[in-house]
């Protein structure tokens, strides 16, 4: 297959799947293809199918780092690299390792039946284990004294570099970016799940909101407004 891109350009795809970082998957803009935003991925959540089948195909339709599209891919693919990178061992340590450091006790990382982390979803959790890894991203990645993520690590996931969305909230590396334009201090960051989960972060206010829900359709929960009314209220 012979993409061409907005340039007029034509490439190999094979060599320009090369081209595509770490950084790109993180960051949503791998130049993959996605059917939709999100690019659903019922076939690992419900048949069965796995990570490596699903997402290692998809052809690309832009240059990696040329384009912002939201995708499951791009994070199933993020999480995979792990495996190849820490090995066996320590990459199916990696999730419980983590939590139980965080004292997140009723967390768990499902996988397909390969075994590969399906970080895109699949995390069952409660509100308290979201609050501490809120509360452990306010802290910079460190946990009573101990730095557990690289020093500047959060720098890098709350700067928004690259292709942006169309629409007002940026995007970092795997997070949503928002501030005044949303009515909140400049530097609030917030982890979004499907249909109604939320981690808002308010480093200026040393704060963590933390939301739960169930948002049918489009009706979806306003979580900056929510966090503006907590920061306004007396």
């Amino acid at each position: 297959m012979r993409p061409t891109f907005r340039n007029g350009a034509a490439a190999s795809a094979s060599i320009l799947a090369h081209e595509i970082t770490l950084d790109n998957l993180l960051r949503m803009s791998s130049g993959l293809h996605s059917d939709t935003a999100g690019n659903r991925t019922d076939a690992i959540y419900f048949g069965g199918t796995t990570v490596t089948e699903q997402v290692t195909a998809w052809p690309l339709s832009s240059r990696p780092g040329e384009r912002f599209r939201y995708a499951n891919n791009d994070i199933l693919l993020a999480a995979r690299s792990l495996r190849a990178t820490l090995g066996e061992a320590r990459y199916r340590a990696l999730p419980n390792r983590l939590f139980a450091t965080l004292g997140m006790r009723h967390t768990v990382a499902q996988s397909d039946w390969q075994d590969n982390f399906i970080a895109s979803s699949d995390m069952w959790t409660t509100a308290r284990d979201l609050a501490r890894l809120g509360q452990f991203w306010l802290q910079d990645g460190v946990w009573q004294g101990r730095r557990i993520l690289p020093a500047g690590w959060m720098r890098y996931m709350t700067t928004p570099v690259g292709p942006q969305p169309d629409r007002s909230e940026g995007y970092g590396a795997s997070i949503w970016l928002f501030g005044p334009a949303q009515g909140l201090p400049t530097g609030s960051y917030s982890a979004q799940g499907n249909r109604g989960q939320y981690v808002m972060v308010v480093p200026s206010h040393r704060l963590v909101v933390v939301r739960r829900g169930e948002d049918p359709g489009s009706a979806r929960f306003d979580v900056a407004r929510f966090t503006a009314d907590v920061i306004a209220a007396p």
